[in-house]
């Protein structure tokens, strides 16, 4: 009889074969293996392929998904293929540490009532063009200081440190028109029926590679110009301010960027 997984794990990739075998890599790596991995490509060259082939395993699925390019689109399909109790993701160039799953399903374990978690997170700095093993820098970003509430002005959780219960994303998607913020935009719907809860000690670790900016996704012209502004404003306006301070919040970010708006507007 077939039984669910405990974690459907959704991997987006572009044509980055490298960088996919270090993200599946990590996964076979984990200390707790009760999950389900699916790729889902938005595009397909021979290494890909060859990835998949060699690191998935019987249970995990590999999508290769027509239509337009972006991560959006490929997390949708991922969650309409998901069928873990717990919902993770994490791009292609992102990778968990070997004891991330098993720190985070104890902690599921212990608070039954969670149904969306974030925990800390480690930054990698590193020369993509050299030699992926080798790390310039290693920050430890803690997030047990940050309120909450804060999600609603800006986003400071990034989404390999994310799990959701499948029930929480019910009715929830990415939004595949937003050129940048889609990540804090489907963060926020899900906190209509649920605030992430924090807990301490999660191994998620997001790879930057500050020495070719060019390399990865946030430097496009849509994500580096004033497309951003246009899309914090399109998610305020989506996603309004619970409270009178958390509007004055957001209308004093959009300030410091140049616009003056009034209060009532967020």
């Amino acid at each position: 009889m077939y039984r669910s997984p405990f974690f459907s794990i959704i991997t987006t990739t572009h044509l980055r074969a490298p960088l996919l075998a270090r993200a599946l890599r990590s996964l076979r790596a984990q200390t707790f293996q009760d999950f389900e991995v699916i790729v889902v490509a938005d595009a397909l060259d021979g290494d890909t392929a060859t990835v998949c082939a060699e690191l998935l395993r019987e249970q995990d699925m590999f999508i290769k998904r027509c239509g337009r390019c972006g991560p959006a689109e490929s997390r949708n399909q991922g969650m309409r293929l998901a069928r873990g109790e717990w919902v993770m993701f994490l791009d292609d160039d992102d990778t968990f540490a070997p004891e991330h799953l098993q720190r985070t399903q104890a902690h599921i374990s212990a608070h039954p009532e969670a149904k969306v978690l974030y925990s800390d997170f480690d930054v990698l700095n590193e020369d993509r063009e050299k030699d992926l093993h080798a790390v310039l820098a290693r920050t430890r970003i803690r997030l047990g200081g940050h309120p909450i509430e804060s999600l609603h002005v800006k986003n400071f959780i990034p989404n390999n440190a994310l799990v959701f219960h499948r029930l929480a994303l019910e009715g929830c998607s990415v939004d595949p028109h937003l050129e940048s913020q889609e990540d804090w935009d489907f963060l926020l719907s899900v906190c209509q029926k649920a605030m992430p809860q924090y807990y301490e000690g999660g191994g998620a670790i997001v790879h930057k590679d500050e020495v070719n900016p060019g390399l990865h996704r946030g430097t496009a012209p849509a994500a580096t110009n004033n497309t951003v502004v246009v899309d914090f404003l399109h998610t305020y306006r989506r996603w309004r301010a619970p409270t009178p301070l958390l509007q004055a919040q957001r209308q004093q970010l959009i300030q410091s960027v140049g616009l003056s708006l009034p209060v009532a507007w967020f």
